[in-house]
């Protein structure tokens, strides 16, 4: 896990050292946003998901069970790759209304390359769920290290060694990054894993449709869920094209500092929780007290921390990103949006902690509920912001009002389920 923090970090660097807040990289963020933010929270629910399947079936149907969610995921994982491909030229314009037709025109290339990195990552899913299962120790944060890591890698060579400077670099590094993520998995399995896997590939016939339609319900619930919560941060870049070129870039420096630690705090924290809770919610249809304590201590930690980042927030952005092309003027502007990001960080822990709560209770639809009120409260809170002219810490500050609505949401919904008899 500490990995996988440092090689975002160092991600997030050389991005920063090569192309500062230019134009070049905030077309690169708006491409490679929703395949990379869609990669990594699917992440988590894909693996909850598919862990209580193989778990339901461990004594009775193994190889079934296996079956049934490799055929799924690869089903949505191709389905989700298909449109986001298709449908860039529309992203672009969505996502960046700021920016000019031939930003549009790269943006639109450089997001198809982005989505290949988003199919390599989701199809080690079933491989990393299998993992999990048997007790083998695989966190999500494994694979953020593998796929910065070789983002990292390329992307030096690109520009260093054959000297590309443009969005088409961070781009093909990204893919690259991602196919690193499927072939480690494939690596990793060992191979009596392997093995069991090449038994379930060969069977080129999947299985029937009413098999597969209650695992394919809940990912693709799972898919639209995730993109509604995704949607506040989309939301947010489109905001920052409407003020200045610049903007984009240091919010999303910003909220990949956030990010980086919420990955290695809700990562961690999945890892023992998720077959816990799994298992809990199986044999009594509920959490247990202890599992509840943990959750919010877990929680208080994350705000300790999130204020303790936000005192910081100068040193750290200097430390972290002031070289090469990041100047003392983005270094300032980023800070500024960091120290009010960094508030966000306990309730975003919670409200991750309660959307597994639920998803692993089998309430998908209750996850979608909260998100689009969620959505209503975010874009509230951004028209608000854009009629006052409060700028990019402005839109930083809905982050904030975005996760403690969306605990509260979810609170509700997990309070309303009907206790077991």
């Amino acid at each position: 896990m500490a990995l996988g923090l440092f090689a975002g970090f160092a991600r997030e660097i050389l991005l920063a050292y090569v192309f500062g807040t230019s134009r070049e990289v905030e077309i690169f963020r708006v491409a490679f946003g929703l395949p990379s933010v869609l990669s990594d929270s699917l992440a988590v629910s894909f693996v909850a998901i598919l862990i209580r399947l193989i778990l339901s079936a461990e004594k009775n149907r193994p190889a079934q069970a296996l079956r049934q969610a490799v055929w799924a995921s690869v089903a949505v994982a191709f389905a989700v790759y298909a449109i986001g491909f298709l449908t860039m030229p529309l992203q672009a314009r969505w996502l960046a209304p700021g920016m000019s037709e031939a930003d549009h025109a790269k943006l639109i290339f450089a997001g198809r390359v982005c989505w290949t990195m988003f199919l390599f990552v989701i199809l080690s899913l079933p491989l990393r769920s299998l993992m999990s299962a048997r007790g083998r120790i695989w966190p999500g944060a494994a694979s953020q290290a593998i796929r910065s890591g070789g983002f990292v890698v390329v992307l030096l060579v690109l520009v260093f060694v054959l000297g590309r400077e443009d969005v088409t670099a961070p781009a093909a590094a990204a893919a690259v990054g991602g196919a690193t993520v499927l072939v480690v998995h494939i690596f990793a399995l060992g191979k009596q894993g392997r093995r069991r896997f090449a038994n379930v590939v060969g069977q080129l016939r999947p299985p029937e449709f009413r098999v597969l339609e209650p695992t394919l319900f809940a990912l693709a619930t799972v898919v639209l869920t995730q993109i509604l919560l995704s949607a506040g941060r989309l939301m947010d870049r489109a905001a920052a094209t409407l003020i200045e070129e610049g903007m984009l870039a240091a919010l999303d420096y910003s909220y990949a500092l956030v990010m980086a630690v919420g990955a290695l705090l809700g990562t961690s924290t999945n890892l023992v929780l998720a077959p816990r809770m799994g298992r809990s919610i199986r044999d009594s249809g509920r959490l247990s007290k202890e599992e509840w304590r943990l959750i919010f201590a877990i929680t208080g930690v994350a705000t300790v921390i999130g204020l303790a980042l936000s005192g910081l927030g100068d040193l750290i952005v200097r430390v972290v990103y002031q070289y090469g092309a990041f100047d003392a003027t983005a270094a300032a502007l980023t800070s500024s949006i960091f120290r009010i990001h960094a508030l966000a960080l306990g309730p975003l822990i919670l409200a991750l902690l309660l959307t597994q709560v639920l998803i692993a209770s089998g309430k998908q639809k209750s996850v979608t509920v909260a998100a689009i009120g969620n959505i209503f409260i975010k874009l509230l809170s951004l028209l608000s912001v854009m009629h006052f002219g409060w700028g990019v810490q402005g839109i930083a500050a809905t982050l904030i009002i975005a996760e403690t609505t969306m605990v509260m949401i979810l609170g509700s919904q997990i309070a309303r389920q009907p206790r077991p008899c």
